[in-house]
């Protein structure tokens, strides 16, 4: 598979921080611990695990991870307690006989079609452990969010490969949540994302028209 090209790095590091910096935020007020005691211990599966290096950070807190994506673009070797699979997600979820307490589905979602996304919902609980969390990042489906990600972020700014998205199969957190509710889970928590093109940074924000994060639990 092609490699990714190197200008693509920097947004990528940027968003893990806004990741974790929201997770952070939503372990501390569902779980009253901090993001590190939560971590310590848990099966994590990381689904669009992309370069790895995301991933890796928690098997360093004391996770037991897994990652797997279709591209072959993996920074990080296996190692103990860290695996990293070449798979399509539904040949991955055909195999897998483990179960998980985090699942990760990061700049994911609107890379499936509607179909793809029923699969997977309808495997999750199947592979999460009691008490499982889903943390998601994906993008809003409307005219803002397709002018913002495709115009501004893949044709004025670069910050990603033209042609990376298709706006027809982003997510609107209303449809998120219905996607969870028929699999019974349940959707927790939603929170905008912005970026600043002039400091080059992510931010949390009250806004969620364009990118945002999600958290599900069964």
């Amino acid at each position: 598979m092609k490699k990714i090209d190197q200008r693509y790095y920097e947004p990528l590091e940027q968003m893990m921080a806004i990741r974790h910096n929201y997770m952070a935020k939503v372990i501390q007020n569902e779980f009253g611990i901090s993001i590190y005691d939560f971590f310590l211990g848990k099966k994590v599966l990381d689904l669009g695990c992309g370069t790895g290096k995301f991933l890796h950070g928690y098997h360093e807190l004391g996770s037991d991870c897994v990652g797997v994506d279709i591209t072959n673009n993996f920074f990080i070797q296996n190692k103990e307690k860290f695996k990293l699979s070449n798979l399509d997600f539904n040949h991955f979820l055909k195999k897998n006989r483990l179960k998980f307490d985090v699942i990760f589905l990061f700049e994911f979602l609107e890379h499936l079609t509607q179909k793809q996304r029923k699969i997977l919902f309808n495997n999750l609980r199947k592979i999460m452990n009691s008490n499982g969390v889903i943390f998601i990042s994906t993008l809003n489906r409307n005219p803002i969010s397709k002018f913002f990600s495709i115009n501004i972020a893949e044709n004025f700014l670069k910050l990603l490969p033209k042609d990376t998205h298709d706006p027809e199969l982003f997510l609107k957190p209303s449809e998120l949540e219905n996607l969870a509710k028929k699999n019974n889970l349940s959707l927790k928590n939603t929170q905008g994302i912005s970026y600043n093109p002039l400091l080059k940074s992510f931010r949390l924000s009250n806004i969620d028209l364009i990118n945002y994060f999600a958290t599900i639990s069964n």
